[in-house]
């Protein structure tokens, strides 16, 4: 996943966040939790992104030996 997929994914949860937030009355709290939920996704999309590779390296290296 690039960084691009991942910024629209984690924009599009801030939004969704902030929207719902603000339907419910909350609206500068939808958008700071949105912001920080946001950042949250990205970095986790991210780290998931740097554990497959991970795993398929080792993968491979146990498969060439």
């Amino acid at each position: 996943m690039s960084r691009r997929q991942r910024t629209i994914v984690a924009a599009f949860f801030a939004l969704a966040y902030a929207v719902n937030s603000a339907v419910h009355g909350e609206v500068f709290v939808g958008i700071v939790t949105g912001a920080i939920g946001a950042l949250l996704v990205y970095l986790v999309l991210g780290r998931v992104e740097q554990h497959n590779a991970a795993v398929a390296r080792r993968r491979r290296e146990r498969s060439g030996e």
